[in-house]
């Protein structure tokens, strides 16, 4: 039986945010899941297929930030700005996968499959070159026949869309408009990608509250992360209200207690990627 998601706490976010910064995508989502799933090893979390991995990374995301959310994409013809909504609870329940393991049939070879995990997208990062990295993945994933070098490219291409038809949650596609040039397009959504992104920030911006109040109070980083989140944010207003006030070295305080409160949407509006990204 699956364990119910964990929110993660800010110490939490510190934590995994500082473990995942010199990390890969994949080790990434790994640890977040960690430790929002603290029973759970990472050898499971590594067995996950990567539709089962991605809905847990939405339903983590969910219990730390909410459902909603709104993205941004470019339009590929024109270069228009696109913000578009996003919730997090829809796209977790996009589809469900058929089973772990499955078969088809082309030209008269039955072939039997299962769904690819995190230690599967490895080792096509590895491969030194896309083709024969999405080849590796699909020998992989190969059950029956035992023989899988030998297998001709129809049935490498018929294995891929058979996989992701059997796991629709690990490709989620999001269908936009551009109301500028009127051209639609297709965007691959990436919850790990995007999801990391928000804890960066979020990691971020508790970084600059610690510093602000640490040096205002004296307070550890232990005392402050123990206090609401609220009176953190109330904190910091009464600080910049009172360095205004006295026009001496607080100046430069309270330009630092606005960043702070103002940094989780000014980082997210300066990312720039080709996947989707926050408002």
């Amino acid at each position: 039986m699956e364990q119910p998601t964990r929110s993660l706490s800010s110490e939490k976010i510190l934590d995994v945010w500082e473990a995942g910064r010199q990390q890969h995508e994949l080790d990434r989502s790994l640890t977040l899941l960690s430790a929002a799933y603290p029973g759970v090893s990472r050898d499971e979390l590594a067995d996950l297929t990567i539709g089962e991995r991605d809905a847990r990374l939405l339903r983590l995301r969910e219990a730390v930030l909410g459902a909603g959310a709104a993205g941004i994409s470019e339009c590929p013809h024109c270069g228009g700005r696109v913000e578009f909504p996003l919730d997090t609870r829809t796209l977790e329940h996009a589809g469900e996968p058929s089973s772990t393991a499955s078969e088809i049939e082309v030209n008269g070879t039955c072939v039997r499959f299962r769904l690819p995990t995190s230690r599967d997208m490895a080792e096509v990062l590895a491969a030194p070159e896309q083709s024969r990295g999405i080849r590796r993945l699909i020998e992989r994933c190969v059950i029956e026949p035992h023989v899988v070098d030998k297998l001709f490219d129809e049935i490498v291409e018929a294995l891929s869309q058979a996989i992701l038809k059997a796991d629709p949650r690990a490709e989620i596609i999001i269908l936009l408009g551009c109301p500028n040039c009127g051209r639609h397009w297709e965007l691959l959504f990436d919850i790990a990608h995007f999801f990391w992104n928000e804890i960066a920030a979020q990691a971020q911006r508790l970084v600059c509250e610690i510093d602000v109040l640490a040096r205002a109070y004296g307070w550890t980083e232990r005392e402050i992360l123990s206090l609401p989140a609220q009176r953190r944010r109330t904190d910091l207003e009464m600080l910049a209200a009172l360095a205004i006030s006295s026009q001496g070295w607080s100046i430069a305080l309270a330009a630092r207690c606005r960043a702070s409160n103002r940094w989780l949407p000014r980082a997210l509006r300066q990312h720039r990627s080709s996947r989707a990204r926050l408002k």
